[in-house]
């Protein structure tokens, strides 16, 4: 099973982003500060339904607004399945 695409809502400092991933090997570049670790760490919330680095959801949620969503494609054997993990703040 491999994740095939990734996508967050309001997660950490992304307000909007998706991803798509190969099969073999994927790398995430960029300066400091850009992120890399936040979707490494929505990559576990969705496996998981909890993060790695902080176990409290609501602050997992970009400022400003008052919930998040991380979804994302599994394939298995050229079979898809979804899956998505969200949080509304005080529910």
């Amino acid at each position: 099973m491999w994740l095939k695409q990734l996508s967050v809502l309001n997660f950490k400092n992304y307000s909007e982003s998706s991803l798509e991933f190969l099969p073999e090997v994927n790398a995430f570049t960029g300066n400091n500060g850009v992120g890399k670790t936040n979707l490494l760490d929505a990559i576990h919330y969705l496996s998981l339904c909890k993060s790695y680095f902080n176990p409290i959801d609501s602050q997992h949620i970009k400022s400003g607004n008052d919930w998040f969503m991380v979804q994302g494609e599994f394939d298995k054997e050229s079979i898809s399945d979804f899956i998505s993990c969200s949080l509304k703040k005080n529910q």
